[in-house]
């Protein structure tokens, strides 16, 4: 008998009894069950290599020890922090995760919401795209719980933990105007999504409240590149001016920076650089980067811990967290 095509129903013809009485076996009911019954299910299921379904282990009301992650994007370096947060506290308390990628696809985010409840997942914790509201709607009838994570709500009903990216970028750049930088240019990409326009909102009014200027660089994942930035760079700055190059998305920090090593002898004197994250190698560089840092693993993990909360606690009411970030000052700003 092959063990993928074994159902509950082979197990009670080989062990002699009734698929409810193997159903119990399964879900750890023993008081009514005799040790010989007991016996003969075990040897039943190590013959056949039996696995019971996930399902079936819902609809009988047994956790499965699985949290489902919804992320809009796994592929980058953000993605692997908060995964590894979140993983931390779910492996130390016993329970499994699978990462689901939303691709910032609505649509797409609720068909691994349905497709997490038909497994009978016993939590979500969600980076969630513009429908949080229904989806978490949704996920409570089914009555799970749920945690969001970098999210544009502020809704108190739901729980939900974020980093403070408006406040991290306002205070750097507060911080330069205070060491001489009168002159700004934001090198970023497009303003889509909640975290791209705090970062931007607070740049924005940081230089704003000084009654000072700023420009802003477009970006693209595509392009431009490196050499084509520093001819931009080339033409553009004014040396009469301390100029703050800003960059708020992690992923285009190395190409901004090797721009303007085409004209190192400004850094950090007439041209300073700030970037976003990146704290893993921006240390590394010469001269080295300053950058805002996000406190992305700590966001993951206490995300998963207030799930857990949840899970522990049907009566816990909804909790929301606000996590600082900080500034690692360094070489490319004075």
């Amino acid at each position: 008998m092959a063990a993928g095509r074994v159902t509950i129903t082979d197990i009670a013809k080989l062990a002699n009894t009734s698929t409810a009485t193997v159903s119990h076996y399964l879900n750890d009911k023993f008081d009514k069950m005799s040790p010989a019954t007991r016996e003969s299910i075990r040897r039943a299921i190590e013959q056949t290599g039996y696995v019971p379904g996930v399902q079936a282990r819902s609809l009988a009301g047994k956790p499965t020890g699985i949290i489902a992650v919804l992320i809009l994007n796994n592929t980058n370096i953000w993605a692997g922090q908060i995964c590894s947060g979140i993983e931390g506290v779910a492996t130390a308390a016993g329970y499994q995760t699978v990462i689901c990628n939303s691709n910032f696809d609505a649509l797409r985010e609720k068909t691994y919401v349905e497709k997490m409840l038909s497994l009978g997942v016993d939590g979500f914790i969600i980076q969630p795209t513009t429908h949080f509201r229904d989806i978490n709607m949704r996920i409570t009838r089914a009555g799970k719980p749920v945690v969001f994570y970098d999210c544009n709500t502020f809704d108190f009903r739901t729980s939900w933990v974020k980093s403070n990216l408006y406040d991290g970028m306002y205070s750097a750049i507060t911080e330069c105007i205070d060491r001489g930088y009168d002159h700004f240019i934001c090198a970023c990409g497009n303003m889509d999504g909640r975290s791209r326009q705090e970062r931007f909102s607070g740049f924005a009014d940081a230089v704003s409240a000084r009654d000072l200027e700023y420009e802003t660089l477009a970006l693209e994942h595509e392009g431009p590149g490196a050499d084509e930035l520093a001819e931009w760079f080339r033409l553009h700055l004014n040396t009469a001016r301390r100029t703050l190059v800003c960059v708020p998305n992690q992923w285009a920090l190395e190409r901004v920076y090797q721009a303007l090593m085409h004209q190192r002898q400004l850094v950090p004197d007439r041209v300073g650089i700030l970037g976003m994250n990146n704290a893993d190698w921006a240390h590394l560089t010469t001269p080295s980067i300053s950058t805002i840092v996000e406190p992305v693993h700590e966001e993951g993990a206490l995300a998963c811990q207030m799930l857990l909360d949840m899970m522990s606690d049907e009566t816990a009411k909804p909790r929301q967290e606000i996590l600082d970030c900080e500034t690692q000052w360094r070489e490319t700003t004075r």
